[in-house]
C-alpha cells in the first residue's frame, strides 16, 4: 500500500488587504510588489475563525477526491496560529467536518508545517494504519505579525489549504517521497518569542538560506524519487517571496513557467501556502492527473523539506488487464 493524493480544496478570508494600506510605513505599492511580488494579501477580520476556514477547504477538499468525511481516519493539521492553544485545531476540523472519532493533530513546523503533515499522513497510510488522511494547513499569521515591522508587516496573509491522501495498491511509479531536515542553531533568524510574541525575521538571512536549503531539498527528493530535475512538471515552492522562488528554479534549472506563483493575490500563507497553490494550480489546469510535481518549503526552525507527487496518478489509472489464461499443454 502507497500513498496517494487524492484531492485538494482551499479557503481565503473575504478582506483584501492592498498594498496602499502600508502607505503609513512609507512603503509603495511599487516597493513592495517589486520586493516580493505580493500586490495584496487575505486577512481574517475582527472576531472571524481560521477553523472556518479549514473546514472549508477540508470539505472542498473532500468533494474533490470523491469521498465522505466519514472515510477519514485522520486528520493532520500544519499551523502555527490556531484559534486556541488547546484543543487542537484538528479535533475541531474533525469534528465539524463530521468525520466520527477520528485521530486528530496538530503539528508546528511553520511555512515547513505541510510538509511535515504530508510526512505524517504518508507514514500512517504506508504503515496500514490508516486508508485516508486529511492534511489541511491553516493560518492567521496577522495574528502575530507586527502592523508597524517594515519587513514582516507587508508579507503576510491568511488562509488555509487542504489535500486528502489515500491509499493505492495498484502497481505504479506514484509513491510519494519526501525529504526534511531542520537546524535549530538558526532559530534567531525567524522566531517568535512569549516575551514579544510577534513575528521577527532577518530578511537577507532567511533569504539565502530558502533558496539554498530548498534547492539542495529538491535535489535530494528528487534523487530518492527516481527522477532527474527536468522530468519535474511543476515545482510548487512555499509561497513566500517571488524573489525566491525565482532563484530556486533558476538554480534547478526549472523554466519560470514551471513553476508555480500565487502570492501576488494572497501574500505568504505559511504553512497555508503550499495546498493553497496546489488547489489553484488544479484549477488553472496546470497538474492534471499522472503530473510530476515537486513541493519545497522552508520555514522557522530552522526547517525545509520537499516532497514529490504524481498529482492523483494510481487513481486514474486505468487497472491493468486481466492476463490471459495459459492453454493446457
Amino acid at each position: 500500500m502507497h500513498a496517494v493524493v487524492a484531492g485538494a480544496g482551499s479557503a481565503l478570508p473575504e478582506t483584501v488587504i492592498e498594498n496602499d494600506h502600508f502607505a503609513g510605513l512609507g512603503l509603495t505599492d511599487k516597493w513592495i510588489s517589486s520586493r516580493t511580488g505580493i500586490h495584496r494579501r487575505r486577512r481574517l477580520a475582527e472576531g472571524e475563525k481560521l477553523s472556518d476556514l479549514a473546514v472549508t477547504a477540508s470539505q472542498r477538499a473532500l468533494a474533490d477526491a470523491g469521498l465522505s468525511a466519514r472515510e477519514i481516519d485522520f486528520v493532520v493539521v500544519a499551523t502555527l496560529t490556531p484559534d486556541r492553544a488547546s484543543p487542537s485545531l484538528a479535533t475541531e476540523l474533525g469534528w465539524r467536518i463530521d468525520a466520527p472519532n477520528c485521530g486528530a493533530v496538530d503539528v508546528n513546523g511553520a511555512c515547513t508545517g505541510f510538509l511535515y503533515a504530508l510526512d505524517y499522513a504518508v507514514a500512517k497510510i504506508e504503515a496500514g494504519r490508516a486508508t485516508a488522511v486529511l492534511v489541511c494547513g491553516a493560518e492567521a499569521t496577522s495574528r502575530i505579525v507586527d502592523p508597524t515591522d517594515l519587513v514582516t508587516a507587508p508579507l503576510f496573509g491568511d488562509g488555509a489549504g487542504a489535500i486528502i491522501v489515500t491509499g493505492s495498491d495498484r502497481p505504479c511509479a506514484c509513491r510519494i517521497s519526501i525529504e526534511l531536515a531542520s537546524d535549530g542553531s538558526q532559530e534567531q533568524i525567524l522566531t517568535v518569542r512569549r516575551e514579544d510574541p510577534v513575528l521577527r525575521m532577518d530578511g537577507i538571512e532567511v533569504y539565502q538560506m530558502a533558496i539554498e536549503t530548498m534547492v539542495d531539498a529538491v535535489v535530494r527528493t528528487a534523487r530518492a524519487g527516481g527522477i532527474p530535475i527536468d522530468a519535474i512538471d511543476l515545482l510548487v515552492p512555499h509561497q513566500a517571496n517571488s524573489r525566491i522562488v525565482g532563484q530556486v528554479a533558476e538554480q534547478l534549472g526549472v523554466p519560470a513557467e514551471r513553476a508555480a506563483l500565487y502570492l501576488s493575490e494572497i501574500g505568504n500563507t505559511s504553512a497555508a501556502s503550499i495546498p493553497i497553490a496546489l488547489d489553484l494550480a488544479q484549477a488553472d489546469g496546470r497538474i492534471p492527473p499522472g503530473t510530476k510535481v515537486m513541493l519545497a518549503a522552508f520555514g522557522a526552525g530552522a526547517t525545509w523539506g520537499a516532497a514529490l507527487l504524481d498529482w492523483k496518478g494510481c487513481l486514474h489509472q486505468a487497472p491493468s488487464p486481466p492476463s490471459a489464461p495459459t492453454p493446457n499443454g
